[in-house]
């Protein structure tokens, strides 16, 4: 009950002072830099220039499950509440839970955390409402965005088109051109899904089954 009164400020502080290595941020970054990302038309670039600078706030869902398709396959997304303070009780988002030699931190990109997961769990009374592996992140994302769309669905490849001229009306033509390749992926109401609340667009590479290159692109949902 006593952590429940921090201030969100000593929170923060605290868990900075738990923040990961210099060994593990760096095993991360070298992960990461095959992911880039563009939100809106407004920021683009590299994870961790993204986090560092809070450009990724409020995209939890599409970054956690962009970026977790680089790492083990046990790794693990979690989705859930956390609480901040009185005025926040319930902030609804999503984080990574990783191990690096036998040691399980939480990449949180959008809030700019990378620590021990169990602080980062204590601090925010984190309860978890659904889970879902890297392998089933990277499965279904490689899924949607390379196989002919009668494997997909007619229908699944018609509602991201339906979603993005919802969007952008009369630029529709400018933004496939501009955006030629791109696939939004469809992600729907079930927190235990691999591609939970996404409807970003993908341009993939990948080599022997595994992902080389990701861009991402980030759309607001209408």
């Amino acid at each position: 009950m006593q952590e429940k009164k921090t201030n969100i400020i000593e929170k923060i502080r605290f868990l900075r002072s738990k923040s990961a290595d210099q060994e593990v941020v760096e095993y991360l970054t070298n992960i990461l830099k095959k992911l880039y990302i563009k939100v809106l038309d407004e920021y683009k670039g590299y994870l961790f220039d993204l986090m560092l600078s809070n450009k990724l706030e409020g995209w939890c869902w599409q970054t956690t499950e962009s970026a977790i398709v680089f790492l083990k396959d046990e790794d693990y997304i979690e989705r859930g509440t956390l609480y901040f303070d009185e005025e926040i009780p319930e902030y609804y988002h999503s984080w990574i839970c990783f191990k690096y030699n036998d040691e399980e931190y939480v990449l949180d990109p959008c809030l700019d955390f990378l620590c021990e997961k169990k602080s980062y769990i204590a601090v925010f009374d984190a309860k978890v409402m659904g889970k879902v592996s890297a392998k089933e992140v990277r499965e279904e994302l490689i899924r949607q965005v390379t196989k002919p769309k009668e494997e997909i669905t007619t229908n699944s490849k018609q509602m991201g088109a339906n979603f993005i001229k919802s969007l952008l009306g009369d630029r529709y033509e400018e933004f496939r051109n501009k955006n030629k390749g791109e696939v939004i992926v469809n992600g729907p109401e079930d927190v235990n899904t691999p591609l939970y609340r996404n409807r970003a667009g993908y341009k993939i590479e990948i080599e022997n089954e595994k992902i080389k290159k990701l861009t991402v692109h980030y759309y607001r949902n209408g």
